[in-house]
């Protein structure tokens, strides 16, 4: 795989391909930075992965003698609580090619004897504080498909570990082929556990870095064969609608607020926005799209009346950046809110901070739908 870089002048420049130096410092410490470099959309198509930490160089205790055998380089769980373990491994690493793949076997084939809901917490607290953020905004840049509390996200996780549903993830710069024929082999042979390689290269142009990730390992075969055993525990998912949304917003919120959100919903169907609704199991939601500039939700409004502005999620184009740069705009000097306290992303706001200038949000979905 090559990168180049298009000049105005409609010349092409090949990028430099720059090796890592050290997997400790560079691959693992990149992904745990940037867990959207596990390339969601190329896992599932349909419904693209996101991903959240919860522990770097994560212990794995001995099953028999109870204490910490191995640790994981990345333990992450996406939106659906499936547990994810990633090793980061140089192409030239020996080990990459032997012993990590009896031990990523080892994490899947004893999985259960790991780790309970508390200790999962412990770590995934002290996580985010070490990032300066809440458990609040991390669940949130997750946005969960079926739970509505970390600890609901966390009990998913461990039940999908003692039924052997997990993904182990050899996140690599460049993937050795005899490692390549393992992978293919093995996630040809399992139902329920994924076995990939995210091949992560880097290029460097005029002094940028650029890392360009891509899957091996998950043919259209083998997606269709895994689906149709995934694990779901009781009926907690829920699609919220219209009616269910005003409907809880109304026993949650003053008849003001409720007002403010309903002209919100009404201004964004009459502009034509994108809306899809949220899958909570205690409040619903509702997200705004431009399509045109990002596929994700630009905001989310909650029917605890909470707003959460999802820059993190705008992304991806010079459009993207122009809408990105608007809206910060719009919350900093028309809403009149701060930015995350914790330098995150993803900007939450209770709605007594954010309704009473609820009016300045409408002006800017009208000016939006003529251009940022």
């Amino acid at each position: 795989m090559r990168l180049f870089e298009v000049s105005d002048d409609g010349v092409a420049n090949a990028a430099e391909r720059v090796d890592v130096r050290s997997e400790g410092e560079e691959l693992r410490d990149l992904l745990a930075r940037n867990p959207h470099l596990l390339p969601g959309d190329q896992i599932d198509p349909e419904e693209p992965r996101r991903w959240l930490l919860i522990r770097k160089e994560m212990p794995v205790p001995d099953p028999g003698g109870g204490g910490a055998r191995w640790s994981v380089d990345g333990l992450f769980t996406d939106q659906s609580g499936i547990p994810t373990f990633v090793e980061c491994k140089r192409f030239r690493d020996t080990r990459a090619r032997r012993e990590v793949v009896g031990q990523v076997l080892e994490y899947a084939a004893n999985g259960h004897f790991y780790w309970e809901v508390h200790e999962l917490r412990e770590h995934l607290e002290s996580t985010a504080r070490q990032a300066g953020r809440s458990l609040d905004e991390v669940l949130l840049e997750l946005d969960p498909d079926d739970a509505a509390t970390v600890d609901e996200v966390l009990e998913r996780f461990v039940e999908n570990l003692r039924e052997g549903q997990v993904r182990l993830v050899f996140f690599m710069e460049e993937a050795p082929q005899e490692l390549k024929s393992i992978v293919d082999f093995l996630n040809r042979q399992t139902e329920r556990t994924e076995v990939l390689i995210v091949e992560a290269r880097t290029y460097q142009v005029d002094g940028r870095r650029f890392v360009v990730p891509s899957l091996f390992g998950y043919t259209e075969e083998a997606r269709r064969a895994k689906r149709t055993v995934t694990v779901r525990s009781g009926d907690r998912r829920r699609r919220w609608n219209e009616e269910q949304f005003f409907e809880d917003a109304a026993e949650k919120l003053s008849e003001r607020d409720v007002r403010a959100l309903r002209r919100i919903f009404d201004t964004a169907l009459k502009l034509r926005f994108g809306l899809n609704w949220g899958s909570g199991t205690q409040r619903g939601s509702f997200n705004l799209v431009v399509p045109e500039f990002c596929p994700r939700s630009v905001a989310s409004f909650f029917s605890d009346g909470t707003l959460s502005v999802n820059l993190g999620w705008i992304d991806g184009s010079p459009e993207a950046d122009a809408l990105r740069l608007f809206v910060e705009e719009v919350i900093r000097n028309e809403v009149g809110l701060p930015p995350s306290e914790s330098g995150s992303d993803y900007w939450t706001y209770p709605p007594e901070q954010w309704i009473r200038n609820s009016d300045g949000l409408v002006g800017a979905m009208e000016r939006l739908r003529r251009g940022p």
